[in-house]
């Protein structure tokens, strides 16, 4: 029973060892940036055409959702209980992934968050930029 055995294990290493032996292919190299580059928000003709004070009040209404109102990381309870769960969590299935699953969730959330406001913060500066062409308020 031994001998079968052994003479099956070392077949089975042969076999694998004379299975062809193709060459892989390089992977292609992305040109793209790796990081988030916001798009730049280009000041249409449309744009220009409003007066300054259309202008100065469409500034006014974008900076209420220049802030972000989400707490912090250490200010969120959720992320607090999220980390909990990581270390304390004796649930058989789970067994800290659903922390970890909201902590990821979380933080996909804040990059979001952070690109949303990004990009209030591009169009305000772009309209701050018709003010300054066409003297306003001067």
């Amino acid at each position: 029973m031994k001998n079968q055995f052994f003479i099956t294990s070392i077949g089975l290493m042969l076999g694998f060892m004379v299975l062809p032996v193709q060459a892989l292919t390089p992977v292609p190299v992305p040109t793209e940036p790796i990081y988030y580059e916001p798009p730049v928000v280009q000041i249409t003709d449309e744009i220009r055409k409003h007066s300054c004070v259309e202008i100065d009040g469409a500034i006014n209404q974008l900076h209420p959702y220049r802030y972000s109102y989400k707490p912090g990381y250490y200010d969120d309870g959720s992320n607090k209980l999220a980390a909990t769960l990581i270390a304390f969590d004796t649930i058989p299935i789970v067994e800290g992934w659903l922390g970890l699953a909201y902590l990821g969730y979380s933080s996909l959330v804040d990059e979001k968050e952070a690109r949303r406001t990004q990009q209030v913060e591009q169009k305000i500066a772009m309209l701050q930029r018709v003010k300054a062409e066409k003297h306003c308020f001067e």
